[in-house]
Formats: C-alpha cells, structure tokens, sequence
C-alpha cells in the first residue's frame, strides 16, 4: 500500500512543481492547467500502479522500493508529458510531428 502511496505523492510532486510554474504566469487558467494535465496523470497513476503491482516479476530486473516508486510517479508523468508534446501540433518542438 505504501508503494502507491509513493507513486500518488509522485504524481502531486509533479502537479504542483508544474503548478508553481503556471501559477505566476499573467494568462493562467486553471482550465487549461487542468486539461492539459488530466489525461497524463491518469495515464502515469495507471502505468506506475501497474509496475507496483508486478513488482515480484520485476524484482530480478527493478527492485521497486518506496523511492523508487515516488520516482516512478514523478518521472513517469514528465515522460508523458514530453511525449504529448511531442505530438501535438501546437506545441512547438526541435524533434516530432509538428516540425
């Protein structure tokens, strides 16, 4: 139980580093923070749940410990993150879709 706790305070983390960064920004709306964070942190919350619980088939590869987990929420989202941007067409990127 500890471990999705680990993996939930991961995804906060994330959510309000992203939000401290928005927050002080002139045309912030907590709409688009939302919409735009939604989906990724559901995503994240599934994929690193989904490691936790197959944690005994992965201990010989990745022992998954409390820190680990945390990482696992935290890193997970950015990952994601980056890869939506990476697609959408209204982010400017070096590297995707959209160049």
């Amino acid at each position: 139980m500890t471990l999705y706790i680990a993996v939930f305070l991961g995804c906060l983390i994330y959510i309000l580093i992203q939000l401290n960064g928005r927050l002080v920004k002139p045309d912030f709306k907590w709409s688009i923070f939302v919409r735009t964070n939604v989906v990724p942190t559901a995503i994240n919350l599934i994929v690193g749940c989904a490691l936790v619980l197959g944690r005994d088939e992965l201990i010989n590869i990745f022992p998954i410990t409390f820190l680990t987990a945390l990482l696992l929420g935290l890193s997970g989202q950015t990952v994601i993150k980056k890869l939506a941007d990476a697609f959408n067409n209204k982010v400017p990127t070096k590297i995707g879709l959209n160049t």
